[in-house]
């Protein structure tokens, strides 16, 4: 019921803003257009295709209106991001290529919504495993297609039904591996990819959750700032059926839905031109004259925030992270904890070292029977 309160709100708060700021948005969305697209069409020298297809990003009320809600509705910051966002796209996604399907994320029926009439998308964590740095373009291409997807569910929409401005997300940690995630792959993700994509997840619930997940999680909500924390849950079965009902979740979460392998998912259902693959497809292999690039391994600091095993050596290869020594030695440990005492309390620490190497200095020359007195009249430079 917590989850169900806590989420209400944020969806009420959340339409009451686009209602009260539509107009000032479309406003933005018009200079936009008129004096900004065509700045920056001479700038980049744009070709017609890229100007339209630039064109229908901005016509895009809604994320115009997530970006402006970032910089709370004030018009020039928002306008600042939004061409810096626009320059952005089309240097990383123009001209379009094809990716494929997404297999790594799920769209449930259109039908099938939380209990606020927003998508639900569900992401199998074990496939992320399978991702590299390759994986970048696919990616952000997929991110593309989930904010086009939006768009149609509004299109659809009839004028008395709320805007659809979110998604939930079920994330199934079952087969997550830690050595087997991408660490720098998740960050750039985090830090570089979504911020540019803002607003689209309302809240993820994390399912088949265990402690053996803890060590993932500690890295990767120091990626996330705090009011996306508060959006991440840790709901038992219970709970999850609960907010969702049996009637919106497949029978592989307990639900009274169909298998999710017999479900239709929209995003394959509609080609909407954009890449939707999150899976690089299988390239071709290299003639046998051109010699295979040797592994690169990485060396990640025992105290980093990226080091899944804090406190002991790592090496990270191909987006693979192993300890150093293949376990986890207490040698190791302790050192680490040391580093961190002395960072802590070195300046402490070397005071404590000179007052007792003073008091142990005066103490060796009483006892050779020289008073006090006459040592340090003797330190005194007129004496």
């Amino acid at each position: 019921m917590e989850i169900h309160v806590l989420l209400q709100a944020n969806c009420e708060k959340l339409l009451e803003q686009y209602r009260i700021n539509l107009r000032s948005v479309r406003a933005l969305q018009a200079t936009l257009i008129d004096d900004i697209l065509p700045s920056i069409r001479d700038e980049l020298d744009l070709s017609q295709e890229a100007t339209s297809w630039a064109k229908v990003w901005l016509e895009d009320t809604f994320t115009v209106f997530q970006i402006a809600r970032r910089h709370k509705f004030t018009r020039s910051f928002a306008m600042e991001s939004i061409r810096k966002i626009l320059v952005w796209r089309l240097d990383v996604m123009w001209p379009v290529v094809d990716f494929g399907s997404l297999p790594a994320v799920f769209c449930f029926p259109n039908h099938i919504r939380d209990p606020f009439g927003r998508p639900i998308l569900l992401i199998k964590s074990s496939s992320l495993s399978m991702l590299s740095d390759s994986s970048k373009a696919p990616i952000t291409q997929g991110l593309e297609l989930l904010r086009q997807h939006l768009r149609l569910l509004n299109i659809s929409q009839t004028e008395d039904d709320p805007p659809i401005l979110q998604y939930v997300v079920l994330l199934d940690l079952a087969g997550l591996s830690l050595q087997g995630i991408n660490i720098d792959l998740i960050t750039w993700t985090l830090r570089e990819t979504i911020p540019r994509f803002p607003g689209m997840l309302a809240a993820v619930f994390m399912v088949n959750y265990s402690w053996a997940h803890s060590g993932i999680w500690t890295v990767v909500k120091r990626l996330l700032p705090s009011a996306a924390l508060s959006r991440v849950f840790f709901p038992t079965r219970k709970e999850l059926l609960d907010f969702f009902t049996p009637a919106c979740l497949p029978a592989d979460y307990g639900g009274s839905l169909p298998c999710l392998t017999r479900l239709e998912d929209p995003l394959r259902a509609h080609q909407i031109g954009v890449p939707t693959q999150l899976l690089p497809s299988v390239q071709p292999l290299e003639p046998p004259s051109s010699p295979p690039l040797a592994p690169t391994t990485t060396f990640i600091s025992r105290t980093s925030i990226l080091n899944p095993f804090f406190g002991y050596p790592v090496d990270s290869s191909r987006g693979s992270t192993q300890l150093r020594h293949g376990r986890r030695r207490k040698r190791d440990l302790i050192r680490t904890l040391a580093f961190l005492l002395w960072m802590r309390w070195r300046s402490y620490i070397k005071l404590t070292t000179l007052l007792l190497l003073l008091a142990g200095a005066i103490r060796l020359l009483t006892r050779k029977g020289l008073p006090l007195r006459r040592i340090f009249l003797k330190a005194l430079p007129w004496s």
